[in-house]
């Protein structure tokens, strides 16, 4: 006689978690269709967030033919192209990813968090919330402009100049990047958004009303969070820390400056724990008309918090590492 076949529908719901994370992107959410136990796991897979670590990273772009109604999503552990869907309203641009969400605009550059997989969107704070930003009204008392007051934390305040944007150029010249301190779905979510005028931090909480200005004099190209605090990178290859889960904001400074030539600093959690600094030097071909800047060098530092140094790397061993506009990340190759 033959022996019935494993019921896999009924194996409990922690196993189940430990084979999902196991899982890539695209199986682990066919997993949630299986049945309603496999949704629960599914569901609680990603609830405390056991799934992101283990994913090979997939290439999310646009394509002409969808427009501003669908993504194209590469999986590369597949081999595969998808079309995912997009919510209205229509999305202009990204400016950030993490755990899982974009930090997308649309045409009032009003930010949203976007879960490409699930659909799920999260409004932030309204634009017009934001230290620098007054809203500019037409005669009918509807917003028409946005007018950014070009000063930073300096004391005395100097205030150099005004400057008015359409509301859907604006985010495209203002916001440079926004990265997540968690998935929103688990908990309390903080984003930090790096913007202008003069490479400013302003955050918020999900679920506030408005943005909070970090009134600093600094200029900062990159960010990440990290065992509760957020690393800014700041002017000529400095780090700054800031810690915003009490009542009050907690600000060191944890390296100093190392450059004073032409670079760009990113800063990066590797996939084996560390957080590294990435030094992109760079020249210009002054025998073009424009003096495009080129890439010349890298340079990869490990950030020692005890001993707070840099440890310079020769290497990084079984890993890749990926240096974008709005997103740098450090995966196993």
């Amino acid at each position: 006689m033959k022996a019935p076949a494993p019921d896999w529908s009924e194996l409990p719901v922690d196993i189940m978690c430990d084979v999902l994370k196991l899982l890539e992107c695209p199986d682990l959410v066919r997993s949630a269709a299986v049945c309603r136990l496999w949704y629960n796991a599914y569901s609680m897979a990603r609830r405390i967030g056991i799934c992101l670590s283990h994913q090979t990273p997939c290439l999310l772009y646009c394509t002409e033919s969808s427009g501003l109604k669908a993504l194209g999503m590469y999986s590369l552990s597949e081999r595969k192209a998808y079309t995912i869907p997009l919510p209205e309203p229509p999305i202009l641009n990204w400016i950030g990813s993490s755990h899982g969400w974009l930090v997308t605009m649309d045409q009032k550059s009003e930010l949203m968090l976007l879960n490409p997989i699930t659909g799920n969107m999260i409004a932030l704070p309204p634009v017009t919330t934001m230290e620098h930003v007054k809203p500019l009204l037409n005669d009918d008392g509807v917003l028409e402009q946005y007018e950014v007051s070009y000063y930073d934390g300096e004391i005395p305040r100097v205030e150099d100049g005004r400057g008015t944007f359409s509301l859907d150029k604006y985010g495209d010249l203002v916001y440079l990047k926004a990265t997540l301190s968690r998935d929103p779905l688990v908990g309390e979510c903080i984003v930090m958004l790096i913007h202008e005028p003069y490479m400013q931090l302003s955050f918020a909480k999900v679920g506030d009303t408005h943005w909070n200005w970090l009134n600093m004099h600094s200029y900062y190209s990159d960010c990440i969070y990290h065992d509760g605090w957020f690393y800014a990178m700041a002017d000529e290859g400095a780090i700054d820390a800031y810690n915003l889960n009490g009542p009050s904001v907690t600000h060191k400074r944890l390296l100093p400056k190392i450059l004073r030539t032409l670079s760009k600093c990113h800063i990066v959690q590797a996939g084996w724990g560390d957080v590294l600094q990435i030094i992109r030097k760079e020249t210009f071909n002054c025998e073009q008309p424009e003096g495009r800047k080129y890439v010349t060098e890298f340079q990869v530092y490990k950030v020692d918090f005890d001993e707070k140094k840099r440890v310079k790397m020769t290497g990084i061993g079984d890993h890749a590492l990926f240096v974008g506009k709005s997103t740098t990340s450090c995966d196993e190759a």
